[in-house]
């Protein structure tokens, strides 16, 4: 490897640092990645991509090739727990709850119209390589596995850092203007000295990766099954593919170890052995160990985002239990975020004070995130009470759980408390707003003095808006003999898009002014309500219900989609209120001189 002088360099190759290459490529800004593992992950421990992930996957040509292997919305519609798997015991093989989850059930209404597409389910070791794939398309020779950042320096031009190629022990300096860690905090938010706020590491969780045919214990519409055992712990076994439902030849078992106990300190035949305990399978099963990581749950967050030219994204930025799946989705959003912003500050569009926004926007929203894990896997607690699961007291347990499941009144009653308290996990499985109602109350945004629709408490409803900072509602449009959703007019490249009602004819030579004045990329779509061969129409009347403006009104969505500020009408002046919005986005030093 030789010297390089690139924009953007980013330190990480998992999903996070993946993504961002295909963000980044994708509105034109040049990057190296340098990833110090020799290939992706082998180990499927993220797995859950929500819809707004899907959402930017699709608006970045990449969901079709996920949905191709990933897992149906069918094979992942419900979620169970269990006494074991297996297992000819008195209280073995005993359900104890399931639930609708991801869109599937009960839940599928509300999922299915309020966005373009499905959540999936694809193990990390299945989407990085994908995300690979599309990362070196887009950017040949950009992306270095088997490299480590050894050390960066930075000062206000740029970032130097020293690279070392692992294979061959060459060292090259790489010269960037800016640096994104997303290297799950090994070294780049160390270096910087920010610190994490927030709990966890408390204990370990060794991951199995494994094979066998679970077929006689598994029905097709789950996910994921967590496992109470009689010692009061809890393992979940999570369905890997490459086949799915009851045809899943691969697995994923999450539990609990001692303190200081590593999985490297596990072989082969010991991980099989605990994967048959756990989950009670019969001794001549063949289970093949693929691989095995251990990891320490935190709920920590980084006090700051930003420091110079240096960004912090994904693992590096914030770590979360897994409850909830949300940590791989909100390190791809983080990217997302920042990318365009880059461009644009890369190309002198805007000031680097637009930078500031990343940190402004993307740290409330990881604080909501990380919290609302915690608060999932606390819940936690109070389904072993109504279980009546005692730590480490097998016996006391296993009568709990015989008058649990005894046909008896108290038995009964008992089975109707759990069900009510196991219906407070919903939280974990059915978080639809927590998936697609964050906003951004401060950053590249013009709030325009309207309170946010009201949340739901227990992160289920989801209120579609056009209020600045929230992501630009998803309806289906008509456009000619096609069916499009208002997120495929937001391009991937970069662009700004201003949506119009069917009496806004005068905001196309205002936003052909900002555009020109700016230099921005300004696509103006006015969304009619008659059929139109050409243009957009909103042939159901969806558009009309969520948008929030009259007809001669507009909404201007960031590229990130996300709505950055709407006009309710058209004034008499919107050139100029056009113009002086882009000033305020993009951090234009005269914005305060015109009194904006």
């Amino acid at each position: 490897m030789s010297d390089v002088e690139v924009p953007v360099l980013v330190v990480g190759g998992g999903g996070c640092g993946l993504a961002a290459s295909v963000f980044l490529s994708d509105v034109g800004v040049r990057h190296l990645v340098v990833e110090r593992r020799e290939s992706t992950s082998v180990l499927p421990r993220a797995h859950y991509l929500n819809q707004r992930t899907m959402e930017i996957f699709r608006q970045h040509g990449i969901a079709d090739d996920i949905y191709r292997i990933s897992c149906p919305l069918p094979n992942m519609s419900e979620v169970a727990w269990r006494t074991s798997l297996g297992g000819d015991g008195p209280v073995d093989g005993r359900e104890l709850y399931r639930t609708d989850a991801f869109g599937g059930g009960s839940t599928a209404g509300p999922y299915a119209a309020d966005s373009t597409g499905p959540s999936t389910n694809l193990p990390q070791h299945r989407l990085e390589p994908l995300l690979r794939r599309h990362a070196e398309q887009r950017a040949p020779s950009s992306l270095l596995f088997n490299h480590q950042m050894e050390e960066f320096t930075q000062d206000e031009n740029g970032v130097r850092a020293r690279v070392t190629d692992r294979a061959t022990g060459e060292v090259a300096t790489v010269r960037a203007r800016y640096l994104l860690g997303a290297d799950g905090g090994r070294s780049v938010g160390g270096s910087l000295g920010i610190p994490m706020d927030g709990a966890g590491g408390g204990f370990t969780i060794i991951s199995v990766h494994f094979s066998a045919d679970l077929s006689p214990w598994w029905s097709d519409s789950l996910l994921m099954t967590h496992i109470f055992g009689l010692d009061g712990e809890v393992s979940v076994l999570v369905a890997s593919g490459p086949h799915w439902g009851s045809a899943s030849e691969e697995w994923a078992l999450h539990f609990r170890v001692t303190p200081g106990t590593a999985a490297g300190d596990l072989g082969a035949e010991a991980l099989a052995g605990r994967v048959r305990e756990l989950l009670k399978l019969p001794a001549d099963l063949g289970i093949q160990i693929h691989h095995a990581g251990e990891y320490r749950p935190e709920a920590v967050v980084a006090r700051s985002f930003r420091a110079g030219r240096v960004f912090l994204a994904g693992d590096a930025a914030h770590r979360q239990p897994p409850a909830a799946g949300g940590g791989l989705n909100t390190a791809i959003q983080d990217a997302h975020n920042l990318a365009w912003k880059l461009k644009a500050v890369l190309d002198g569009r805007a000031d680097d004070a637009l930078l500031d926004s990343y940190e402004a926007e993307r740290l409330p929203v990881a604080r909501r995130n990380v919290g609302w894990a915690m608060g999932c896997l606390l819940n936690y607690g109070t389904l072993f009470a109504v279980l009546g699961m005692a730590h480490g007291k097998p016996a006391a347990t296993e009568a709990g759980i015989r008058e649990l499941l005894a046909d008896t009144p108290m038995g009964e009653t008992r089975r109707s408390l759990v069900r009510e308290v196991f219906g407070t996990q919903r939280i974990e499985y059915q978080a639809h707003d927590i998936e697609l109602g964050h906003h951004y109350v401060a950053g590249a945004v013009l709030p325009d003095g309207t309170p946010p629709p009201p949340r739901d408490p227990m992160g289920a409803v989801y209120r579609p808006t056009t209020r600045p900072g929230h992501r630009l509602p998803h309806v289906w449009l008509r456009h000619g003999g096609a069916q499009v959703s208002t997120h495929d007019l937001v391009g991937g490249d970069g662009g700004f898009v201003l949506i119009t009602g069917p009496l806004g004819e005068g905001w196309a030579s205002a936003a052909k002014k900002a555009a020109d004045a700016h230099g921005v990329d300004l696509t103006v779509v006015p969304i009619g309500s008659e059929p139109d061969a050409m243009g957009h129409w909103d042939a159901e009347g969806a558009w009309a219900a969520v948008r929030e403006i009259d007809d001669d009104g507009a909404v201007l969505v960031r590229p990130d989609q996300h709505v950055a500020w709407r006009g309710v009408h058209q004034g008499r002046h919107a050139d100029q209120e056009l113009g002086e919005v882009f000033d305020r986005l993009l951090g234009r030093p005269d914005a305060t001189n015109r009194g904006t």
